[in-house]
């Protein structure tokens, strides 16, 4: 169980967290589809690199940005005494 005092640092700490694992991913869906026209003019694979990296390109970083997010929150989990345990 977390001390009361340590509560407020623990939420500024997980709130910034994720802050910072969603603004890049925000970033990627609201700047990709404005240079995805002169990106598609290249091909990778066989398909246009626009249409490549906005289906590919979003679930790999959703999957890198899911994963990261678990692991940082679990060392702020420690860092603050709120951990799980078993």
């Amino acid at each position: 169980m977390m001390e009361r005092k340590e509560r407020k640092p623990y939420w500024r700490h997980t709130k910034w967290q994720m802050i910072a694992s969603v603004v890049p991913f925000l970033v990627l869906i609201i700047v990709l589809p404005l240079y995805a026209d002169s990106l598609n003019s290249s091909r990778f694979l066989g398909f246009p690199l626009g249409y490549f990296l906005s289906l590919h390109g979003v679930f790999v970083l959703a999957v890198f940005t899911v994963a990261s997010f678990v692991n940082r929150q679990d060392a702020i989990d420690h860092w603050h005494g709120a951990h799980e345990d078993g």
